[in-house]
């Protein structure tokens, strides 16, 4: 009784409703404390009670502590004198976690009520194994970092290192079928960011009535590397997403982001001195090996910015220049421009001469010798680009560091009168 729902009505329309129902009960604390105008120590406590987790999990607690000493007023209130050329200081610190926890209905499995095309009532089982013991996803964050302006703030640096774990994720565990389920939930993975950030700031040119110049560059480094999935499970590797032969994977003890595919297939005997070389079809064309395997990785081995701003009278001018360092990307439109022959590298210098590729072919025992066989542009790009519908991996992995002009912006103020 008193349950209203569309699907129960005479001659039904084809359409599809959801009802969930999700309660959040928080308590949450603060306190805060200055002493002397130097040190400053702010502490919060949060406790959540949520619905969508079981009775004994339900309640979850996540603190968090910041801390500040303003070195330069220390010193000054405590009867040091602070050199002129240091205009300012603070060291700070920081610790918190953050809790959350799960969608409705993410610990039991029940039926699905719903119907056929033939308007019978049908009850149907989740392919998905849940487990009432599912926990709230943690993380823990830790920072420590460091303010310093100089020359009457004419020179400024702001130094932060911090680490983050990100524990106990809801993660979605392949099964074998033949168990009538198509993966599990579980609690799993200790994903750890650690890195550092700076930041300088500079007014060159200072001048009230003239030209004024300053620069803001800034430099970051993350290192986002997996601890652990699932010790308890023995789970060791986990395919975070992919097509056909390329994939993203997450493995135990590895970097966030590792990309995994094919690559070229190569002479493999040390004693030969084509070592390392393609191995060619008889054909004299590439051969994809098809076994996967680490390709690279997509993390930047860090990024740069640079903001130049100059001002003159009401005139003012700024631009943006970023940089990232390092870190790989899979081109999938590379696959398709050279598999059509649309890209420029399919006709170097507008001509689709035939080409003999540097490498190795097996002879009739099997021993590789050098290759003089020609090829076609066409043979040669199709060989690469539709091998198993992405190609050869290996050859559309890319260097993804840049320097790109990311803002410009020029101003003009106009006069009061």
């Amino acid at each position: 009784p008193n349950f209203f729902s569309l699907n129960n009505g005479v001659s039904n329309p084809t359409i599809s409703e959801g009802l969930t129902e999700r309660a959040m009960n928080s308590l949450f604390g603060t306190f805060g404390l200055n002493y002397d105008g130097y040190i400053y120590l702010d502490i919060t406590g949060r406790n959540d009670w949520s619905s969508t987790l079981s009775k004994s999990n339900r309640s979850f607690f996540y603190p968090s502590f910041n801390l500040a000493v303003v070195l330069t007023d220390m010193l000054e209130k405590n009867g040091t004198r602070v050199p002129a050329w240091w205009s300012y200081g603070k060291l700070r610190a920081s610790h918190a976690s953050v809790g959350n926890d799960l969608s409705p209905y993410q610990l039991y499995n029940v039926y699905r009520i719903g119907k056929d095309p033939n308007g019978n009532t049908t009850a149907n089982r989740d392919n998905v194994l849940r487990d009432e013991n599912l926990r709230s996803e943690l993380i823990k964050s830790l920072e420590f970092g460091a303010e310093l302006r100089f020359f009457n703030s004419r020179l400024g640096i702001d130094f932060s290192w911090y680490k983050s774990n990100a524990t106990r994720q809801l993660i979605s565990l392949p099964m074998d079928p033949t168990s009538g389920y198509n993966s599990r939930l579980i609690n799993a993975g200790d994903i750890e960011n650690k890195g550092i950030e700076l930041m300088v700031d500079a007014k060159v040119l200072a001048n009230t009535n003239g030209l004024n110049w300053s620069i803001i560059a800034n430099y970051s480094r993350n290192r986002n590397k997996i601890n652990e999935l699932s010790d308890a499970l023995n789970v060791k590797e986990y395919t975070l997403g992919g097509f056909d032969d390329v994939f993203i994977r997450a493995n135990t003890g590895s970097l966030y982001g590792d990309i995994y595919g094919t690559r070229y297939l190569r002479v493999t005997d040390q004693n030969s001195p084509f070592y390392g070389q393609l191995l060619l079809s008889s054909q004299g064309l590439p051969q994809r090996d098809p076994a996967i395997v680490k390709l690279g990785n997509q993390q930047a081995k860090g990024l740069v910015g640079i903001t130049n701003s100059f001002s003159y009278k009401n005139l003012s001018f700024s631009f943006l220049v970023d940089a990232r360092i390092g870190g790989e990307i899979f081109s999938a439109t590379h696959v398709a421009l050279q598999s059509s022959g649309a890209a420029a590298a399919t006709a170097p210098g507008g001509q689709r001469n035939d080409i003999v590729v540097d490498g190795a072919v097996l002879d009739g025992s099997g021993t590789p010798t050098k290759n003089t066989q020609s090829v076609s542009q066409q043979l040669y790009w199709s060989a690469i680009s539709t091998a198993n519908n992405l190609g050869i991996g290996e050859a559309y992995l890319y260097d993804a560091s840049n320097i790109r002009l990311r803002n410009v912006q020029l101003g003009y103020e106009l006069p009061r009168k």
